[in-house]
Parts: C-alpha cells; structure tokens; sequence
C-alpha cells in the first residue's frame, strides 16, 4: 500500500513538472500611455491622434471646436469661419507657395460652388463674411456673396491683407445707354501698395457659364474706368465708382 502511494506521488510531481508555465501580469498596467485628443503643457494646448502629436494644421475640428495647429503642434482656437476655410485649404491641397495655393483656393470658389440663392441671414454678432462663407463651405451652392466670402476667409488664413468687399458692379445699359447696377461682392488683397480684385463669381459666370475662355480670369484684376461695352466696373456700396 505504501509503494502504491508512493509512485502516485511520484507521477502527480512529473506531470505537474511537465505542464507548461502560466505568466500572469499585474492588471491596470501598461508598458506605454497612448495619448488622444487635447492635451495642455506649459500654458499650451495640444492635439494628439492615436499617440501622435498633429502638427501644421490650417484648419482641424475638434471636439465641435476649430483649431488652427502650428508646426510645433500649438493649437489656437479659431472662429468656425476660419477654421473651415483651413480645412477646404486641406483638402484642396498646398502649393509650393502661398500665391500658388491662394490661385488654388479662387479655382474652387469659381468652379465648386454652384450658383443658387441664399436662405437665412447672418445670426446676431456674426458678420456677412462669416455667414456667407460658412454657408458655402458647408453646401457648396451660393451666389456672390458666398463665392466672395470663401475666398476672402481662405486668403485671410493664407495671411493675405484681404477684404470682404459689398458694392454694385454694371449689369446692362438701358436704352438710353445708361448704366444699370447690380449689387455685387468680391475680394480686395492689398500687395506692395496695390489693390487688386479677386472675384470668382466673375471666373464663375465668364469662363463656367459663358465658356468665355477669352475674358479675364477674374483673379488679380485692378479697378476699371466705366464705359458702355465694359461690364463688371465696380462701383461702393454708396455707388460711387472705384478706380
């Protein structure tokens, strides 16, 4: 009987020797912390994705918010007018060079937003530029208004001393040959002490509707004097012409 337990004993310690060994870790560990979303350091606000710290962003949005990152990944809070225009700038794609990208820019607004009415109106405290702008980056269909109000808010995050313009431009003659007006909006950028005017309803109505390949582009023009056969003479919202 003794011998009989003593080899049980004796198969049970090889059988246990023989079984493979069982790691169990320590839970509520982990060998790295994965960093998400906003992060403030040192007074400074970060973003990162899947542990990856955003960099050299025009435009991002996050968490309902719009943010405009820096090469060195300092994120600033921007207006949602901006902030979409830095996302459109994103999607369109950088140029080698800021006019490069901003000639980019006008492209889109001339050729992606479709030409319709606008509903609504600007919300209290929100500027014409704004409302316009975030309507045509969220539809992309607008009139003047919005075509102008998408370029001028993508040239300001391009730093571009830009300005959202409303005034009248001539439409037709009568029959007596004088002007009639129409009111109208489109960007001034001011470069060397030069105003120049960017208005991609102009490209959108000559080179998309008319495939007027001959007329201007409609991107860097300079004020025009009046006359009978020239149409887009712009003129203030007091009517007065610009020169």
């Amino acid at each position: 009987m003794k011998k009989m337990v003593f080899l049980l004993l004796v198969a049970m310690m090889v059988t246990l020797c023989a079984a493979p060994a069982v790691t169990y870790a320590a839970s509520g560990t982990s060998s790295s912390t994965t960093k998400n979303g906003l992060v403030k350091k040192n007074g400074k606000l970060y973003y990162y994705k899947n542990g990856k710290l955003v960099k050299d962003k025009l435009g991002i949005k996050i968490d309902g918010n719009y943010y405009r990152i820096s090469a060195k990944g300092v994120c600033k809070k921007v207006s949602e007018a901006a902030g979409r225009a830095g996302i459109q700038l994103e999607k369109i794609g950088r140029a080698s060079t800021n006019s490069k990208t901003l000639k980019k820019a006008f492209t889109w607004c001339s050729t992606q937003i479709t030409y319709a009415a606008v509903t609504g109106s600007p919300a209290s405290g929100q500027s014409k530029a704004q409302y316009y702008a975030i309507y045509g980056f969220k539809k992309k269909r607008g009139d003047c208004n919005v075509m102008a109000a998408t370029f001028y808010q993508m040239a300001k995050v391009l730093g571009y001393d830009a300005k959202f313009v409303s005034g009248y431009i001539i439409s037709s003659y009568d029959s007596d040959g004088n002007a009639v007006l129409a009111k109208h909006a489109w960007v001034t950028i001011k470069l060397k002490g030069t105003t120049y005017v960017y208005d991609p309803n102009f490209a959108y109505v000559q080179h998309t509707l008319n495939n007027n390949t001959a007329a201007h582009s409609g991107y860097k023009m300079t004020y025009t004097k009046t006359g009978k056969k020239l149409q887009y003479t712009y003129y203030s919202s007091k009517k007065k012409l610009l020169k």
